[in-house]
């Protein structure tokens, strides 16, 4: 907040009665003495909004069993996160039984915060090793702060709703965001039990491709990093080419496009780009299924540098390019079995964060390289006008060359629309746009990213696209003649 610890006090002289300007009003909090009397005073307890926050006979007998619970119902637990606290009983009960674990405190009002101060001695909380308070910051940093204390199966999640009536919508978008956190947890652990054997299989091939083309053994392809390639572009403006359906209405346009911008295209959207007869800077390619690499198969870019990783489908290290670009793989290398000297070699390729998408990984290699300005094609994550992909990609060709009397096209493009949990949301001009939530996890990492990384600053080229807070709309004639 830019306090000095002085601003806290009346007359800006410590030690001194509490300054009311940094507390909850009465109107916002009323301030009770309970029934439950500790060293011949009442324990304070208190009321918001008519209902009681802790108990009026014993907040104390109350807060010692809702610690206990909190680690009977978390066993495994070393950590804690309370969003709101009330008075903070419960929090300095918890502080005093598990001295050991750490301790994040929630509240988006620092007015709260500090009126707890002045009811409760929470000096057993600041007793700990580590405790950390976070004061109205964004739900994404609270994300990243519980990632930092072990994740969700180390850190336990304490949400009282007696504690949070009084910010519903900062705590309803955190629980949100929790919840799809718990959701990406759990994909992760059922992906590691179905694919564990394939990226084994095809780290093991692709060590032996490197190795060969390496010592001329096969054909000569330059192995690099992308960790060569941080802050190399430094200040360019990139242009990212996902495969949605708006792509198709800047690819008669991308020749000119590449005149002014480094140039990055997915995997799913190459087909796409080498028809309008640009090869891409760069290509990435960062899933290991088959199916990845049936976007690439049969094509072939001279002139571009594929970014993928170490479990990739092993033919895509057979693809046509000037380059490989190795990024650290995102596939759970100690929990596969391989040692500490691969896992550490792996890493120091560089790290893509990955947000469960390949456009999050181009978004990312883009920042790597030092992009000031991030553009984005046929990022729609939903489908503007009921359509899924754009045309010329892997995806619609698949579908057409399938097609037939019986199985229409039309056929596949409604169950790519409606084969999930759809739902409708806004786009950039706040008109409906069909969704599902895989997708609006896609948003919410890149949201996120745009937070953590204020200097780097995106765009959308489409305005029907899924609207991404943190995102603008530019017109392609805008980046082409400024």
């Amino acid at each position: 907040m830019g306090l000095r610890e002085s601003d806290l006090y009346e007359g800006g002289r410590i030690g001194g009665e509490p300054n009311r300007e940094f507390l909850l009003s009465k109107d916002e909090i009323e301030i009770l003495p309970s029934r439950q009397v500790v060293d011949g005073k009442n324990v304070p307890t208190a009321k918001s909004n008519g209902k009681f926050l802790h108990s009026l006979y014993s907040p104390l007998r109350e807060a010692d069993s809702a610690a206990e619970n909190i680690k009977k119902s978390n066993p495994g637990s070393s950590a804690c996160a309370f969003f709101g606290f009330g008075l903070g009983h419960s929090v300095v009960s918890y502080a005093k039984k598990y001295p050991s674990d750490s301790l994040l405190l929630v509240e988006p009002n620092p007015k709260a915060f500090f009126t707890a101060l002045t009811c409760v001695d929470w000096s057993p909380v600041f007793a700990l090793k580590n405790v950390v308070v976070a004061l109205a910051t964004g739900a994404d940093v609270v994300v990243s702060l519980i990632e930092n204390l072990g994740g969700l199966e180390k850190c336990a999640i304490v949400s009282n709703p007696s504690f949070t009536q009084h910010a519903s919508s900062y705590f309803c978008a955190l629980d949100s965001q929790i919840e799809r956190n718990r959701e990406k947890d759990r994909i992760n652990k059922a992906t590691l039990e179905r694919f564990s054997k394939i990226w084994i299989r095809n780290i093991s091939r692709n060590t032996k491709s490197i190795e060969d083309m390496e010592n001329g053994r096969a054909a000569a392809r330059r192995i690099s990093s992308v960790r060569d390639y941080e802050g190399k572009f430094s200040g360019r403006s990139f242009v990212v080419l996902a495969a949605g359906p708006s792509l198709s209405e800047i690819l008669p346009r991308l020749a000119k496009i590449k005149e002014k911008a480094v140039v990055v295209a997915v995997d799913t959207a190459l087909r796409a780009c080498l028809r309008s007869g640009v090869e891409p800077d760069f290509i990435v390619l960062c899933d290991p299924q088959y199916y990845a690499y049936r976007h690439v198969a049969g094509l072939s870019s001279p002139s571009s540098v594929l970014v993928t990783e170490i479990a990739s489908y092993p033919p895509v290290f057979h693809f046509p390019c000037r380059e490989i670009a190795l990024s650290a793989s995102n596939c759970p290398l100690e929990k596969l079995g391989f040692g500490e000297t691969f896992v550490s070699s792996d890493r120091n390729r560089g790290v893509l964060s990955s947000g469960g998408s390949v456009s999050t990984a181009a978004w990312d290699f883009a920042r790597l390289c030092g992009a000031s300005e991030i553009y984005f094609a046929g990022l729609d994550l939903g489908f503007p006008g009921n359509e899924t992909h754009a045309r010329g990609s892997t995806f619609e060709e698949a579908v057409h060359s399938s097609s037939s009397r019986l199985f229409p096209a039309e056929t596949s493009g409604v169950s790519a629309l409606f084969g999930a949990n759809m739902l409708w949301d806004s786009d950039y001009e706040g008109e409906r746009i069909l969704t599902d939530n895989r997708m609006k996890m896609f948003a919410w990492w890149f949201e996120s990213k745009c937070t953590e990384f204020p200097n780097v600053k995106s765009y959308s080229f489409s305005k029907k696209s899924l609207k991404i807070p943190g995102f603008s709309v530019a017109s392609v004639e805008e980046f082409l003649n400024p």
